[in-house]
């Protein structure tokens, strides 16, 4: 029983599993199998039988705890007998939890072991399908392949309220008695926790960038610019091709120019209260842009919150999500270099021109259609170094008309990168446009948009991490750090992320270095192991941020309450502090 031990849960909420009664089986020898259900209270607990003492999970906390479930003879208790299981959620139960049977199916996870059938896949995940009248169901397979039991591992997210909420679990492979046990989820949320707020998940459409708002020409607002505690209104519905009703949330190319004093901008939904994390920070006299994922308010609308003196702000569409089925869905990718012009082993996928720096007036195409051949749509870290004079970039799909919005700014001498969302020509690749001058260019794939993948949940800004704060420890030179993002604490279900959307700050840096975001999957860290490609690029002294669309790899079980899903973050030189806001999350359904 001491293998309960090596994978436990990560749990927020409270269960209780009752009336443990014994289920009958056609067994040739005549004795009915008694279903042996052993249960832990946090990782270090003891075992025990749930029908004796009662599982209490603390809730709100991402604690271990799960029960051990299988059917054994009655003569001698050793001869294990699999059976495929079917757990269900009553519908009246799902209504009195206070959520929709969708949303509490991302807040009811349950994970098992492996199968007889899925070898190799420990800790599968059993995606709840929701009946017509409103209940839960899922199935466990039998584990027969040399196992000695199911382990069960659910994970509620914390509430206000609490609520009991019914459920059943019954053998439904042939010869066992279907005869429910009952169950019951005793759910509660503990004071201080993340309230957990659901938006709606949707898919992406891409668009050709499209400017909203230019202050320095009146497009999208006054012709004027922004005040410091002052806001500008941008419409996004019904424009640049977005429709004038179900935008979810919109990515916007925002850049900042002619500020009049150190400054920054955040980008939140017109109506809602505005957070306090920022999504741009800037110099006076510098121009400058960032990406970001903002949802959309009530009214059609996004504000663009300027903090001190005044600044002429533009913002430029390059996509946008609405609720359900109707765009792209999102697959994330361990960050790859697909392009420098540094490299000759890295020339464009087309092989329409030698490795070197694009000149002015000049663009470079790069393959997508050559590792991801169905994206419709890609993500990438666009990076320009070694420019001989003040430039911009402009990405679009090859084969259709260069518009005017730019996606990376730049002065002579400068390295700086900016996340771009670009959607990809027929032919399978993507343009880099270079306005002036001559420039090394630099792109890192870290996701793409296609049929397949998953939806988005826009959150808003929160925040992750601030080594400021916690650990209070700068981010040394050759260092690495890791987080879960995905966790309850921040509002976010710990299982089924596949990526998040997050806004990343270096501050106070004292060389200059660049940060790299990376998915770290292992139980164990090597130190040392450093990403060949970067996030963003700072020199000393600066504060800048840059959108990072990070992959969260699937969770695996290291022992105990330990597991290897983190998202790194690693330093290249100097010391540093890294601030990171979550603003959504990428999901299974």
């Amino acid at each position: 029983m001491r293998k309960i031990n090596r994978a436990l849960a990560v749990t927020a909420g409270a269960l209780v599993l009752s009336g443990l009664l014994p289920l009958q089986s056609a067994a040739a020898d005549g004795a009915p199998p008694k279903l042996w259900t052993f249960c832990i209270n946090g990782w270090s607990g003891s075992l025990f039988d749930p029908a004796e003492k009662p599982v209490t999970v603390p809730g709100g906390e991402d604690a271990g705890s799960g029960c051990w479930l299988n059917y054994r003879t009655a003569d001698d208790g050793k001869t294990w007998i699999g059976t495929d299981l079917e757990l269900t959620l009553a519908a009246e139960s799902v209504a009195a939890s206070g959520y929709t049977p969708q949303q509490l199916a991302r807040m009811l996870l349950v994970r098992t072991n492996y199968s007889a059938t899925e070898v190799g896949k420990d800790w599968t995940g059993r995606p709840w399908t929701v009946t017509p009248d409103g209940a839960l169901k899922l199935t466990i397979p039998a584990c027969t392949n040399n196992c000695t039991g199911v382990f069960l591992q659910i994970s509620g997210a914390p509430r206000e309220q609490q609520a009991v909420l019914k459920a059943q679990l019954k053998a439904t492979s042939p010869g066992y008695d279907p005869t429910p046990l009952p169950m019951s989820f005793d759910y509660f949320g503990r004071a201080g926790t993340q309230p957990v707020t659901f938006g709606a998940s949707g898919t992406f459409v891409p668009v050709t960038p499209g400017r909203l708002l230019d202050t320095r020409n009146g497009t999208g607002a006054p012709a004027a610019k922004v005040g410091g505690g002052r806001s500008a209104n941008v419409r996004i519905a019904g424009r640049a091709g977005a429709p004038a009703q179900g935008v979810t949330a919109v990515v916007l190319n925002v850049t900042a120019t002619n500020p009049t004093m150190d400054s920054h901008v955040i980008a939140y939904p017109h109506g809602s209260a505005r957070p306090t994390a920022s999504n741009l920070n800037f110099a006076a006299g510098q121009t400058i842009s960032n990406q970001v994922t903002v949802p959309v308010g009530a009214d059609g609308t996004v504000d663009l919150y300027n903090n001190a003196g005044a600044t002429d702000l533009i913002a430029d569409i390059s996509g946008y999500y609405v609720a359900g089925d109707g765009g792209q869905r999102y697959t994330s990718v361990s960050p790859k270099r697909l392009l420098d012009t540094r490299d000759p082993w890295l020339t464009p996928g087309t092989g329409t021109r030698p490795f070197g720096p694009v000149g002015g007036g000049r663009s470079i195409s790069l393959n997508v259609a050559k590792t991801h051949p169905d994206a419709k749509a890609v993500t990438l870290n666009v990076t320009a170094t070694n420019p001989t004079t003040d430039s911009h970039v402009i990405a679009y799909p090859h084969g259709s008309a260069r518009p005017t919005a730019s996606n990376l700014n730049f002065a002579a001498g400068q390295t700086i990168p900016n996340q771009v969302t670009v959607p990809v020509g027929a032919d399978g690749t993507v343009d880099l446009y270079n306005n002036a001058g001559s420039v090394d260019l630099i792109a890192d794939i870290s996701g793409y948009y296609s049929a397949t993948g998953s939806k988005f949940v826009p959150t808003g800004p929160t925040r992750v991490l601030d080594t400021r704060q916690t650990p209070g420890k700068r981010l040394g030179e050759h260092e690495e750090l890791y987080i879960q993002p995905n966790s309850w604490k921040y509002g976010i279900p710990p299982f089924g992320v596949t990526g998040v959307t997050m806004n990343v700050t270096a501050t106070g840096g004292t060389s200059d270095s660049h940060l790299s975001v990376f998915p770290e999957p292992s139980c164990y860290h090597f130190p040392g192991m450093w990403p060949e490609y970067s996030n963003l690029n700072f020199t000393a002294g600066q504060t800048i941020p840059n959108a990072v669309t990070g992959a969260v790899p699937t969770l695996n079980s290291c022992g105990g309450n330990t597991w290897g899903d983190s998202v790194g973050f690693y330093n290249h030189s100097g010391t540093v502090d890294v601030i990171a806001d979550v603003s959504g999350y990428f999901v299974e359904d």
